[in-house]
């Protein structure tokens, strides 16, 4: 961890099973009580179930984004597969534009095949879905720079593309690439990325996939230190051990597709969750993603700005 480099954190606001009032609420707290960003996430269906109902993350970022002045905003992660490159950058630069340079772009790869054929979305394999997000990376960075180029890759074609205005930011907005794909993925993140975001399901492997991408930084010439490592964590909180029962509980059961609730996640009262990310900043992370399993709810969202965030300031 680079010594000059503070403690973020970010809420995850999840659109899932969420009504828009309460997600607009947590957004402004987030605003007002000194979280770094606001993020949301790139689902069509929601997860585990389906058949409830989800928001859309572009809309939902960009009202949000609207309503706050300070807090930054983003998806994570952006599903590459969901807008073409060109589109993305187009629509990136228009929101860093409107929120005053707030915009960072969180992309990944894509891995929901079930929402790829309900939207009628090709759903190629993990090689190519990496592949596409790396041309998409570059063809982003090259329109971001406001300059007018063709491009002639594997799968993206573009031909006298622009984007102007530029993105407000300078030299762009940050990249964050989310994945942990050791071979292909990893390495894309330390040729690209700005910030590397792990999931909450890659938690268990952290130390071994941080020694990995230290490895790939070696491998391509990047200064590891330069990468800012984030989390996707799960936080299951509240203000007593006997409020924390039933979340905990709710949690076990709707989230163990990401495994083991009580190993990765960040639970407790908030001197215990404190204590939780201590730990979880000693193996490196400086950004945390907070996946609240509520989906950010404005009580929970407050606690935590209130009791847990001026612990790392």
């Amino acid at each position: 961890m680079s010594p000059d480099r503070r403690i973020r954190f970010g809420a995850l606001l999840r659109q899932a099973n969420n009504r828009w009032p309460a997600i607009a609420e947590s957004a402004r707290i987030c605003d007002d009580l000194g979280f770094a960003s606001i993020y949301f996430i790139d689902h069509l269906l929601a997860l585990p179930d389906p058949a409830s109902d989800i928001l859309e993350s572009w809309t939902t970022m960009t009202a949000c984004a609207t309503m706050t002045k300070r807090v930054r905003v983003g998806g994570n992660v952006l599903c590459n597969s969901f807008r073409s490159p060109a589109l993305l950058a187009k629509m990136a630069a228009t929101l860093d534009q409107i929120s005053g340079g707030r915009f960072e772009l969180g992309i990944g790869a894509g891995w929901h095949e079930p929402e790829y054929h309900a939207y009628g979305f090709d759903f190629p394999s993990p090689g190519v879905r990496i592949d596409q997000l790396a041309e998409g990376i570059q063809i982003i960075k090259r329109l971001w720079a406001g300059e007018q180029f063709d491009f002639s890759g594997k799968h993206y074609r573009l031909k006298g593309a622009i984007c102007r205005p530029r993105p407000l930011q300078s030299p762009r907005p940050p990249i964050m690439i989310g994945g942990a794909g050791e071979k292909k993925m990893l390495r894309l993140v330390a040729q690209e990325a700005d910030i590397w975001n792990a999931s909450a399901g890659n938690y268990a492997q952290l130390d071994h996939k941080i020694t990995v991408l230290r490895e790939h930084c070696r491998a391509v010439g990047r200064d590891f230190a330069s990468l800012e490592l984030s989390l996707q964590d799960l936080v299951v909180i509240a203000p007593t051990d006997t409020a924390l029962q039933a979340p905990l509980e709710d949690a076990r059961k709707r989230l163990a597709f990401f495994g083991d609730v009580d190993k990765i996640a960040t639970i407790g009262t908030p001197e215990r969750c404190i204590e939780t990310l201590r730990r979880k900043v000693a193996q490196g992370i400086t950004y945390f993603i907070c996946l609240f399993t509520d989906g950010g709810q404005p009580e929970t969202v407050r606690l935590f700005g209130e009791h847990v965030l001026p612990a790392f300031r």
